[in-house]
């Protein structure tokens, strides 16, 4: 009987990663997981390389994102994946400060390495309290962007609060994570049905929207055309039906929600008590503070920020009003795009802390809620129109601030 010889397996020492390709992978991972689009995200790594003297390939999708360097006549390619937290301004800002000392040399790769790791795991900038009244503030400033009265208000508010406790608890498991969109739908709709009992006849259509705003995929689906307009089709297509489905997840939990509100008291439905008009501009001027919050930035951008919300409103309403919504939309889109362009070339920081805050308002989340509940409702010709629209309000977005780089050209990537 003979004997099986044993099998060698020849291992060798892992190869040490180049420092500078670790850096810009890493990089590209952390601004990846806070929201940067993909060809702001591409270009800012492409420069870097430029700088560290690397020949680079960047190429990103939401959940992932490739970079390929030649290195000493070697091309090697690493792979990451990306989990998408949203919008965390403090940690774009200071990730972008650790992407220009490295590009200057100021800081060595490995250096920067060690600290965007130490800002990735650094906490939110605010604790869940405050992400939960931001959630309240926005909610209640929303409804009064779309015509609530006090009683919207003050429900739509509540409905804020419930879906930040519900984001506050979901982002503790990962599972429970999966069902916040269908979660918070349902909920929405039950709050806003069971209201009528003790806030009277309320519009609950008006109110849950203005609840669920805070969850709605408008800036993700402006950022989609924005990648897809800038021939970014993989990562724009993907997020895009990732904004999709998020629509179609709040929305299945609002028919669910709808359904179990049959069983309960209240369910008046009522048309909305206009509020004088100055009513409106103290929401405007309240809502960028929740914006604040919500998109973890630090205080004292709050100086720029603020204000940049505040002109943003003013601004659309004169142009949607003597130009119509898509032109209108369209204007103010290059207005804020200049501005942080502006901003980004006089303040050495990203434009996104103008912009962001500036697009929010604009942005169409509430109406591809709405369209999607047309199709619930059995319209298909509504709902059809709605979506429609959605996409043309948000090609006028990215039309705008496209317009806005070419009348004032951004230094910088970020």
């Amino acid at each position: 009987m003979s004997r099986k010889r044993p099998i060698l397996i020849q291992t060798a020492e892992p190869r040490r990663d180049d420092p500078r390709a670790r850096f810009l992978i890493e990089m590209a991972r952390a601004l990846g997981t806070y929201g940067v689009a993909a060809h702001r995200l591409e270009d800012a790594i492409q420069d870097a390389a430029a700088l560290l003297g690397i020949r680079a390939q960047i190429f990103s999708t939401p959940t992932s994102v490739f970079v390929s360097t030649e290195l000493k006549g070697k091309r090697e390619t690493m792979l990451s994946r990306v989990d998408p937290h949203g919008p965390d301004l403090s940690k774009i800002v200071a990730l972008d400060e650790i992407l220009r000392r490295v590009a200057d040399h100021s800081v060595t790769p490995a250096r920067g390495t060690r600290m965007l790791k130490r800002i990735v795991r650094r906490p939110p900038a605010y604790g869940p309290s405050l992400h939960i009244l931001a959630a309240a503030i926005a909610s209640a400033g929303v409804c009064r962007f779309f015509g609530g009265g006090v009683r919207e208000i003050i429900v739509a508010g509540l409905i804020g609060v419930a879906v930040g406790f519900l984001g506050t608890v979901a982002s503790k498991q990962r599972h429970a994570a999966r069902l916040l969109e269908f979660l918070a739908g349902a909920v929405a709709a039950v709050l806003a049905s069971v209201a009528t009992t003790v806030a009277g006849p309320i519009s609950i259509e008006l109110t849950m929207i203005a609840g669920l705003i805070a969850l709605m995929p408008g800036m993700s689906i402006t950022t989609a055309m924005a990648e897809l307009a800038t021939r970014n089709l993989v990562s724009g297509t993907a997020r895009f039906v990732g904004a999709v489905t998020v629509v179609l997840s709040i929305g299945f939990g609002v028919a669910a929600g709808q359904a179990l509100a049959l069983h309960l008291p209240g369910g008046q439905d009522a048309p909305a008590v206009v509020l004088p008009e100055w009513t409106e501009v103290l929401a405007a001027c309240l809502a960028p503070f929740a914006f604040l919050i919500l998109f973890n930035a630090r205080p004292r951008d709050g100086l720029v920020l603020l204000p940049a919300g505040v002109l943003s409103f003013v601004f659309s309403r004169m142009a949607t009003g003597a130009m119509g919504t898509e032109f209108g939309v369209c204007a103010t889109a290059a207005v804020v795009g200049i501005a942080g362009n502006l901003y980004a070339r006089w303040r050495n920081r990203p434009a996104q802390v103008i912009i962001l805050p500036g697009l929010l308002m604009m942005v169409p989340g509430s109406l591809s809620f709405r369209s999607f509940e047309s199709f619930l409702s059995n319209d298909t010709v509504g709902g059809t129109q709605a979506a429609f629209r959605v996409l043309v309000i948000a090609v006028a977005l990215v039309v705008g601030l496209l317009l806005a780089n070419v009348a004032a050209a951004p230094r910088r990537s970020l």
